[in-house]
């Protein structure tokens, strides 16, 4: 026991000698290049964690924001008629945390204005008052009359249009072809409102306007195509989902958000773990760094390691006392380098010259968040690569005699 106190106290000794002396010790050309490499490598890992992290979070809001968390709609027939929907809300409103529901008519046709032509999806509500779009017009007013309609930012950038300009919707009728042709029956809208909630489809898309028009336009008399559901936990759709189809004696469709966009988050979340295990051969790389920083400090102080061995120290001691002397580096340096990536992070959603592209990202904002969960698995991550790649050199202390490093050094 007195022994291995006594060489503690002898390690101790060395590790403060070594910590005092920084111009001889750790501002070393390779010490100060091992230092980097980690520093720079668990930046890189970092952001592209936060970075991921941010875009994953972004996308899943802006999806609950812009979707129903629950749809219901008519399986036998296209829509659902008045005392149907009068059921449904019932059943619905029955349940606590449910937000909102409103039945509308949802529907697939064409814009056009001057000869262009695009895709849109109408929408249209039964009570303006009752609707979750109204927090995303970003320009005009939210509430739609008889001949106005509402059209999302990239739509409308698209066809060249802006507040007060009009625009022509065509919806072909299936119903009425003849010798001529399809025949599409047309209305003409006074755009009051841009629509833009950050989601690229839906900005580039969606048309509202009046639920009566929309029933001249889509020749549907009464009824709805369908009743968005919003609730105050979105993560518990599917169980809502269950109990609400149940309660309908399952004659209607009752499809949760899980069903259509949690395939593509559960990409999302594989594609950042992919992230996280291709930028962490970067640290695997900063660990060659450290194999030769440890492998010069070796040969440097071998008039130490003769002292020690001298004193009775064992080759395990001796590795222990080197590896604090570079352990202790490496931690800082892992440390700083999540400090830099969290600047390089915000640096990267501030910097505002690139942007996403929609059509492919589906959102075009880049931000970062900040996860607690993320923060601990680079650090261990890089702490448990930089320490094997430290003790990979320290083997070559066993072979260490002290006769030959006396007859070498003198």
């Amino acid at each position: 026991m007195l022994q291995i106190k006594k060489m503690n106290q002898l390690e101790a000794f060395f590790l403060k000698h070594y910590i005092k002396t920084p111009k001889r010790n750790l501002f070393r050309f390779s010490f100060v290049f091992m230092v980097l490499g980690i520093a720079l490598s668990v930046a890189i890992l970092s952001a592209g964690l936060n970075l991921f992290q941010g875009y994953e979070s972004n996308l899943k809001r802006l999806l609950l924001d812009s979707f129903a968390h629950i749809n219901i709609s008519s399986i036998y027939r296209d829509y659902i008629d008045e005392n149907s929907s009068d059921d449904i809300l019932d059943i619905v409103f029955e349940k606590d945390g449910v937000r909102s529901a409103v039945p509308l008519l949802q529907h697939q046709l064409m814009a056009q204005v001057d000869g262009k032509v695009r895709a849109a999806n109408l929408m249209a509500f039964k009570e303006n008052d009752n609707t979750y779009y109204h927090e995303y017009i970003s320009q005009g007013k939210n509430e739609i009359t008889f001949g106005e309609i509402i059209v999302g930012h990239y739509l409308a950038e698209e066809l060249g249009l802006g507040l007060g300009d009009e625009i022509t919707l065509m919806y072909p009728r299936l119903d009425q072809i003849s010798a001529f042709g399809l025949h599409s029956v047309t209305g003409n809208f006074k755009i009051v409102g841009i629509y833009r909630c950050g989601y690229y489809e839906n900005d580039r898309s969606l048309v509202i306007c009046d639920i009566d028009e929309a029933r001249d336009l889509l020749n549907l008399p009464t009824g709805y195509t369908r009743i968005h559901v919003k609730l105050d936990k979105p993560d518990n759709a599917a169980y809502y989902g269950a109990e609400i189809a149940s309660e309908l004696n399952n004659r209607f469709s009752v499809i949760p958000w899980n069903y259509y966009a949690e395939s593509l988050l559960r990409l999302v979340k594989m594609e950042k773990w992919l992230i996280y295990i291709v930028f962490s051969f970067l640290v695997l790389i900063a660990g060659i760094n450290v194999i030769s920083a440890v492998g010069t400090i070796i040969l440097d102080k071998t008039d130490e390691i003769a002292i020690l061995h001298t004193l009775g120290a064992k080759p395990k001691s001796i590795k222990k006392l080197f590896a604090y002397r570079v352990g202790i580096a490496a931690v800082i340096a892992v440390i700083i380098g999540q400090i830099f990536g969290l600047i390089l992070s915000w640096l990267v959603e501030k910097q505002g010259i690139y942007k996403l592209k929609g059509e492919v990202y589906f959102i075009e904002t880049l931000t970062f968040e900040l996860s607690y969960m993320n923060l601990g698995i680079v650090f261990i991550t890089a702490t448990i690569l930089i320490f094997i790649c430290i003790m990979i050199p320290l083997r070559q202390i066993q072979k260490m005699q002290v006769m030959d490093i006396v007859r070498r050094n003198y």
